[in-house]
């Protein structure tokens, strides 16, 4: 299917947020299921393999992949192996295409992976982008929004693959129930809760979203929440009793035992090792 080539709105000028390397010699730190409220992110895959979800659509991602995330979007990428999957990630913001709500790249239609081959300069740029973010040339603002609009220009007009064709009947029930989850993880929240919700049998529900997402609903509720929890820890000073009951958890020592064995650390130590990561920044 082809579609018209997007440029940006008039008027529109994007900022870059933040730029992040992840480096594939890392031993792998999970980050949940989790959404940025302000900015759009555009993610290049370098190095290694693992999967993508976003918004309830599953893909597997390989080296050379841009990964496309709307602003609002729930998503997430786990490396198939014990080590980081190599990306470079680019927070954006004032982002709008002609067509297009602020904030979104792509909508099921298209996809939202885009491989890059036969465009080796997209590596570069990616590359490029964040060396000068990091560098301390007196000209990196006006030199990385260059970089960052031919980057995104390229990376929105790139045509998906058979990826983005591999959704079935099943992904809009999934999607119903991921929405659904979405919207109340916060909540004391059983199947039986999402079967009347939705009027089908709980049980049908569960399997169904089990075979489209490879994780059951309940445990999707718990990745949420502590994917939520993971940005309060990144963007705010709270202690580890307040971010608990946020999320849903009663219990904080409870809270404490998820937390570590979803992610591989307790609460606070992420925080300080994710702030030590980023250099301090709290943008992401």
């Amino acid at each position: 299917m082809n579609h018209p080539e997007i440029r940006f709105a008039s008027g529109c000028v994007p900022h870059l947020l933040y730029a992040t390397k992840q480096v594939a010699r890392k031993q792998r730190i999970n980050r949940s299921i989790h959404r940025h409220e302000n900015c759009t992110e555009l993610l290049y895959v370098s190095r290694g393999v693992g999967d993508y979800v976003v918004d309830g659509y599953h893909y597997s991602i390989y080296p050379g992949d841009l990964l496309l995330y709307n602003q609002g979007a729930l998503h997430e990428v786990t490396s198939s192996v014990e080590r980081e999957i190599e990306t470079y990630c680019f927070g954006i913001a004032h982002l709008q295409f002609d067509g297009m709500l602020p904030g979104q790249m792509s909508d099921p239609s298209r996809g939202f992976v885009r491989p890059s081959d036969g465009h080796e300069e997209l590596a570069l740029f990616s590359r490029l982008l964040y060396e000068t973010v990091e560098s301390s040339h007196n000209y990196r603002r006006e030199l990385s929004e260059s970089l960052l609009q031919s980057l995104l220009l390229i990376a929105v007009n790139l045509p998906s693959d058979e990826r983005s064709q591999q959704q079935n009947k099943d992904v809009i029930l999934s999607n119903r129930i991921r929405q659904y989850i979405d919207t109340h993880f916060t909540e004391n929240l059983t199947l039986n809760d999402i079967g009347t919700a939705l009027h089908v049998s709980p049980y049908y529900a569960a399997h169904v979203f089990k075979s489209v997402m490879n994780i059951s609903p309940i445990q999707y509720m718990i990745r949420c929440r502590i994917g939520e929890a993971q940005n309060f820890l990144i963007a705010s000073d709270l202690t580890a009793n307040e971010i608990a009951a946020m999320v849903g958890y009663s219990n904080v020592n409870y809270f404490n035992e998820l937390f570590k064995r979803k992610v591989g650390m307790p609460p606070i130590q992420y925080r300080k090792y994710y702030l030590k990561h980023m250099r301090g920044k709290r943008t992401q």
